[in-house]
C-alpha cells in the first residue's frame, strides 16, 4: 500500500500559487545531513545541467508544434532534478534528513485550519509538490519559455462536447461568486507543455510524491468515490481531455519519470 501526500493526487484542484524555492541550501549549509544514511536514501540529488531554448516567432510566440526526443530529454531531466530536490530539501527542512517511515508517514503531523488531522504523508507530500513547482517554473521558464503552463485547469463544457482551458482568473472569478460548483469534474495537470495555447497540448506531466521512497513504480491514482471521474485512473481522463503526443508521464523522487 502506497502513503501518498496530498499533493499531486487527483483530488488536489488547487488555485495558490507557491513560494518556496527548490534549490538545496540547506544542504550546502549542513553537508553531512545530507550523506547517505545507512539503509537510507541519497538526500542529495546528482547535479545536471539542461539547457535549451524553446523556438519562438518573432513575436516571442512559441511556435513548436512538435517536441523533438531531445526537447523531451531535456524537459524530463529537468523536472526530475525538481523532484529529487523537493524530495531532499523537506525531508532535510522537517524530519532533519531522516526519511519517513511507514509508521511516520500515518501520524499526525499537524491539525488544519478546520481541525482536522493532517498527517506526515499529506503534509510531506504537499510541501514537496510546493518546492517541485517553484523549481519547474524556473527550469521550464528557461527551457521553453511561453510554451508551458503549471496547473492549468479544463473543464468539460457539454453544450460543445469540448474540453476549455479556464484561466486563473475565471476560476477565481468564479469561487469569489460562490460557483465552485462550476468547477466539478475539471482536471489540474500539475504540468502541461503546449505550442503556447494550453490546449494544444504536447506532453503532460505530474509530480508525485510517495512518503515512503519507493522502489517500484507505482500506478496512476483512480479519481474516488463521489468524483465527477471516478474510478478512472488519471493518466486516462488526462489522455481522453488533452490528446497529449506525449505522455501522461509522472514524475516520482528517486524513479524519473514513469508512464
Amino acid at each position: 500500500m502506497w502513503l501518498w501526500g496530498c499533493a499531486g493526487t487527483p483530488e488536489r484542484g488547487r488555485t495558490d500559487r507557491y513560494g518556496l524555492d527548490s534549490a538545496t541550501a540547506t544542504c550546502r549549509q549542513t553537508p553531512a545531513l545530507c550523506a547517505r544514511m545507512a539503509g537510507e536514501e541519497t538526500l542529495l540529488p546528482v547535479s545536471r545541467s539542461v539547457q535549451v531554448t524553446a523556438s519562438v516567432g518573432t513575436a516571442g510566440s512559441v511556435v513548436l508544434r512538435v517536441l523533438t526526443e531531445v526537447e523531451r530529454d531535456r524537459i524530463r531531466e529537468a523536472l526530475e532534478e525538481c523532484a529529487d530536490a523537493a524530495r531532499s530539501e523537506v525531508i532535510l527542512q522537517l524530519l532533519d534528513g531522516k526519511p519517513p517511515t511507514e509508521e511516520k508517514c500515518r501520524d499526525e503531523a499537524e491539525k488544519d485550519a478546520q481541525n482536522q488531522s493532517v498527517s506526515w504523508a499529506r503534509k510531506l507530500g504537499t510541501e514537496m509538490h510546493k518546492v517541485a513547482r517553484e523549481c519547474a517554473q524556473r527550469r521550464l521558464g528557461a527551457l521553453r519559455p511561453g510554451g508551458f503552463s503549471l496547473e492549468p485547469r479544463y473543464r468539460f463544457n457539454p453544450e460543445t462536447r469540448h474540453w476549455e482551458f479556464l484561466s486563473e482568473e475565471t476560476v477565481r472569478s468564479l469561487l469569489s461568486q460562490g460557483r465552485s460548483h462550476e468547477l466539478k469534474g475539471t482536471i489540474v495537470p500539475d504540468i502541461v507543455i503546449h505550442t503556447g495555447d494550453p490546449l494544444q497540448a504536447l506532453a503532460i506531466y505530474d509530480f508525485k510524491f510517495p512518503c515512503v521512497n519507493p522502489t517500484q513504480l507505482p500506478p496512476w491514482p483512480l479519481y474516488p468515490k463521489g468524483h465527477a471521474h471516478a474510478g478512472q485512473a488519471q493518466d486516462i481522463v488526462y489522455k481522453k481531455a488533452l490528446k497529449p503526443q506525449h505522455g501522461p508521464t509522472q514524475i516520482i523522487p528517486r524513479l524519473g519519470a514513469t508512464q
